[in-house]
């Protein structure tokens, strides 16, 4: 025989929500409880919860607030704390993760100026081991020697009278006891002209490498301080593999960006920009 209401009389059926006394086991529908739904769903989540009809509480039938519980009072202030504090973690997650993918104004403006000073570069050629001229020469003329070495080069190496320097200067102050001559940057019209002088010098480096006056000379791309401190990092990946047993690896450009490859037979080295390398 079904259990009955212990209020209203009728049937507990599982399609009516109820309570059950953990002494007396006798039921009650939280509509005659003056329970809600929520509160119900709610107090079905606290483990360990027992819940105590009224005669077992000891409190009096009569009185109207009498069926509510002290655990149904407090319930639904616990709702309202969990609901405010589940707001502010869904809140907390969103900020992080705004900060974790959005980059800050000073990380957005030095990749700005990354890129701006790469565009600015590339166009421009460093050559290294030119010789430098005597300290009793002056600025000017000691400039105009080397537009000359250099616009000689560019026709040796290039084998074309296209690429032309718009202008080239020396890299650093200028000491009569410097050891080594100062690097220098030459500037073309465009990244076309560079790529063909890097062509033409892997071209013909044997030839030019055979010519004494270019005997310690090098070219190569003219690069920012971080692209040089990432091909710096490249390098040593070349040695630690090839420390490690690796044979036959080499630096290759995949869309400017060098990368440790292992050589193929069409490579021959293409993407080395020294001349004696």
């Amino acid at each position: 025989m079904p259990s009955s209401c212990k209020k209203c009389n009728t049937a507990i059926t599982p399609t009516v929500s109820s309570l059950k006394c953990c002494i007396r086991g006798v039921h009650n529908h939280i509509k005659c409880l003056d329970i809600s739904k929520a509160q119900f769903e709610l107090m079905k989540t606290i483990s360990g919860l027992d819940w105590k009809c009224l005669e077992c509480r000891g409190l009096n039938s009569t009185n109207a607030n009498a069926s509510k519980c002290k655990c149904c009072e407090i319930i639904p202030k616990l709702k309202i704390i969990i609901d405010k504090l589940s707001q502010s973690v869904e809140l907390l997650k969103n900020q992080l993760s705004q900060v974790k993918e959005t980059p800050s104004a000073i990380e957005f403006e030095e990749v700005v100026q990354e890129v701006t000073d790469r565009q600015i570069r590339k166009s421009n050629l460093i050559m290294f081991g030119v010789p430098e001229q005597a300290s009793n020469m002056s600025s000017a003329d000691r400039k105009v020697s080397d537009e000359n070495y250099v616009n000689n080069s560019l026709f040796q190496f290039g084998e074309t009278s296209d690429i032309i320097s718009s202008k080239c200067n020396r890299i650093g102050r200028f000491e009569p006891t410097r050891a080594a001559p100062r690097p220098m940057r030459i500037y073309l019209e465009n990244g076309e002209q560079v790529v063909k002088l890097l062509r033409g010098i892997r071209k013909n480096r044997d030839i030019i490498n055979e010519n004494q006056i270019y005997k310690n000379v090098r070219v190569s791309l003219d690069k920012t301080p971080k692209q040089r401190t990432y091909y710096k990092k490249i390098r040593q990946e070349l040695q630690e593999r090839k420390n490690g047993g690796e044979e036959g690896l080499i630096i290759k450009y995949i869309r400017g960006i060098p990368r440790v490859m292992v050589a193929n037979k069409r490579s021959n080295h293409r993407d080395s920009n020294n001349l004696n390398k």
